[in-house]
């Protein structure tokens, strides 16, 4: 125990406490035992100081008499202890009076003495990406995966690199050397890659674990979904084929990427499938190979339409799992759609910050929710509208049908006949049912209804994610044509994007800041490097760091070396 005083903004007023350092874990931080009052002059201020004294003195002999442990100093009065407590603080305040002596011209090194014009700038390297990223990075643990240290090195700066400049292993290697002066030469970044493939195991199990921590008890909600990520090649193996391409390529070959994360976008796991894989198979493959390398025990599967299946969910129920999945309301059966058709089946609630109808039906002794807003219904009737409108003017032009293969929404709002394509009002009639619907079918049964449709509203985070990992950090196009180069590229992708969604959910905690802007501040803390000729001496400047590059730094408890300095590492 201690007595602190903290002055006040603006103010000579001083705030006089009695704190006591207390170990949590692995830190030590202050709490507050008392608080004796605010003191406006020297003469209150040591008076409050002196209460404090006294109850400090109380304290400790209180605490010593009700510890178990003996005492060395046996039988000590209060007056005792309070007069150590006073000869002691009156040490410290001779120690501390007077200014600490003015450092002069006399006293500086002759290496501190530089001249300006003898200093020429060598370089200028980006510092952000590394302090900051590489902290994270090495959070993860990813420095252990391998055990030479100098694949360590290359294998770290290919990760930072994508977060700064996503691009391919060459252009790579010339940014790293030109604006980070990290010299790696190309052969030895492809060796790595090599070396990164037996290790994907240990990489996704490493992020999983870093997720884990910064939840209170296991992974309860998961968030899946799929997308394609496509090739500059059309060259078929037994990783890259063809198949339905969300980017719609469909003249190049592909991989299906399997994501999974919390509702923070937080990453859990992924895999990696051939490019004709259907996304309805891959689910019951993750868990599979997830129950192996993540100790993922129940958690809540969220997933959209996609992923809808009898054997999808009857899996996952053996499996202990709970989950809320889109459902396809046109494909239910008749009397399940007649019954979501009337209006007296659903009630009024609030849920997503907005009004709504909802209504419970059962199918397959499952809860099928089902949602109604009258925002989403104008949505889709707009949609409609917008596709009936290019099948009218395609028409218009041309009925025969080998000239409509083309055009979307020809087979949903026409009818053929003789080879001749008319718009059908009955299906567009059918159709505007269903304005404003969505459902989404789950085995949980203590939970209501509106709280799992607000659970499933939050999908869109794994929507981000692969908005992320295909923009920001340039999964793909892909250029690498050996299997295991293929894998070892997505696992450098996903450690990058790990590291970019732990970043922006602590900087959130102090400030909400984008990923890409947090990106673009940190590449902007840059330092100069600068060499001196005549002593051959090399001295590093900082530059400029602004108000949002101090609060990521702050929260993440770093500081910027901000005054220039003699360095020994030659950045050339």
């Amino acid at each position: 125990m201690y007595v602190r005083t903290s002055a006040h903004v603006k103010s000579p007023r001083k705030s006089v406490r009695v704190v006591e350092s207390v170990r949590e874990g692995f830190k030590v931080r202050q709490k507050m035992l008392l608080y004796v009052g605010v003191g406006k002059n020297d003469d209150e201020i040591e008076k409050l100081k002196q209460i404090a004294r006294e109850f400090i003195a109380k304290e400790t002999l209180q605490r010593e008499k009700s510890s178990k442990q003996p005492s060395f100093i046996d039988n000590e009065k209060f007056e005792e202890r309070l007069k150590n407590i006073d000869l002691a603080a009156i040490e410290k305040k001779k120690k501390n009076l007077g200014r600490k002596p003015k450092i002069t011209l006399k006293d500086l090194t002759k290496e501190d003495k530089v001249s300006l014009a003898e200093l020429k700038e060598d370089n200028r390297v980006i510092e952000g990406i590394h302090d900051v990223a590489g902290h994270v990075y090495d959070l993860f643990g990813y420095s252990e995966t391998l055990t030479r240290q100098y694949d360590k090195e290359i294998l770290k700066d290919l990760v930072l690199m994508r977060l700064a400049q996503p691009s391919s292993k060459l252009k790579a290697q010339q940014m790293l050397q030109k604006r980070f002066s990290k010299v790696h030469s190309v052969d030895s970044i492809y060796r790595l890659m090599d070396k990164v493939f037996p290790k994907i195991d240990d990489i996704k199990t490493k992020a999983f674990n870093r997720t884990k921590t910064l939840m209170p008890d296991s992974v309860d909600v998961l968030f899946f979904d799929c997308t394609t990520l496509y090739f500059e090649s059309t060259q078929a193996d037994e990783v890259r084929k063809f198949g339905y391409s969300k980017d719609h390529r469909f003249n190049t070959t592909q991989v299906v990427l399997a994501l999974a994360t919390n509702s923070d976008g937080l990453p859990i796991g992924y895999e990696l499938f051939e490019g004709n894989k259907a996304e309805v198979k891959t689910l019951l493959e993750c868990l599979d190979s997830w129950k192996e390398t993540l100790s993922i025990k129940s958690a809540c599967f969220v997933a959209d339409r996609a992923m809808m299946s009898d054997a999808n969910l009857t899996k996952l129920e053996e499996a202990g799992h709970t989950y809320i999945v889109a459902a396809k309301l046109r494909g239910m059966p008749k009397k399940v759609k007649d019954e979501m058709l009337l209006e007296k089946n659903y009630a009024v609630k609030e849920f997503q910050n907005n009004i709504g109808w909802v209504g419970e039906f059962d199918y397959k002794e499952r809860r099928l929710i089902v949602s109604y807003k009258t925002q989403r219904a104008r949505r889709d009737a707009h949609q409609r509208q917008q596709i009936v409108d290019k099948v009218k003017k395609q028409l218009d032009k041309s009925k025969e049908t080998k000239n409509l293969l083309g055009n979307n929404g020809v087979k949903k709002y026409t009818k053929i006949e003789s080879s001749i394509a008319e718009l059908d009002e009955d299906k567009i009639q059918k159709e505007s049912q269903w304005d404003g619907f969505h459902g989404v079918i789950t085995n949980i049964k203590d939970q209501p209804a509106v709280k799992l449709l607000g659970r499933y509203s939050q999908l869109w985070k794994i929507e981000e994610s692969f908005r992320i990992n295909k923009h920001t950090l340039s999964m793909r196009p892909i250029y690498h044509f050996k299997p295991e180069r293929i894998k070892a590229h997505i696992a450098i992708c996903y450690m990058a994007f790990s590291v970019l969604r732990h970043m922006e959910y602590t900087v959130q905690l102090v400030k909400k800041i984008s990923p890409e802007i947090m990106l673009d501040e940190l590449m902007h803390v840059e330092a100069s490097i600068y060499h001196h000729a005549e002593t051959g001496n090399w001295y590093r400047m900082p530059g400029k760091f602004t108000q949002k590059a101090s609060q990521i730094y702050k929260a993440f408890q770093l500081k910027r070396r901000d005054h220039a300095q003699q360095i020994i590492k030659n950045y050339k």
